[in-house]
């Protein structure tokens, strides 16, 4: 979409440049003003002289400049909003404790899927050790209740 409009303003960019460059301009010098006021004046095509044709499709290109311009805008600020709000999303989602994909590297890090570390290999060792701890220390509480024949 983005660069289906794009190609749309640059043409339209570009054929009023050429449009406005193919008018002859108003200060010719008094002799084209009196000549030329004369002849535009009182002649009979006034409406269908080159100069007249480009004017009316000078305003028309225009127009067209114009709005391919604010449509470029909107579609801009909207692809944007959605861009940013996929980001927030995201975001959002490793804040609030979303399950992560997690592996282990060559140094036996453990890495998310884009190769960040979440927690180093001693970091690894230290947090079995507590939990191997925690486990001594509740099975024998779990032998003690096992009822007698």
């Amino acid at each position: 979409m983005m660069t289906a409009l794009t190609i749309i303003h640059v043409v339209v960019s570009i054929a009023l440049i050429l449009v406005v460059l193919l008018q002859h301009g108003k200060q010719q010098g008094l002799s084209g003003a009196i000549a030329g006021g004369a002849e535009t004046f009182f002649g009979k095509n006034k409406g269908r002289t080159i100069d007249a044709i480009l004017k009316k499709f000078t305003a028309v290109v225009a127009i067209l400049f114009i709005v391919s311009s604010v449509t470029f805008a909107a579609v801009a600020i909207n692809t944007y909003n959605k861009a940013n709000e996929a980001t927030q999303t995201e975001t959002q989602a490793t804040e609030e404790g979303a399950p992560i994909e997690v592996s282990m590297d060559e140094n036996g890090n453990m890495v998310d899927a884009e190769g960040n570390i979440v927690m180093t290999a001693e970091q690894l060792a230290e947090a079995e050790a507590e939990q191997n701890a925690a486990e001594g220390e509740e099975a024998p509480a779990e032998a003690t209740e096992t009822p007698a024949e």
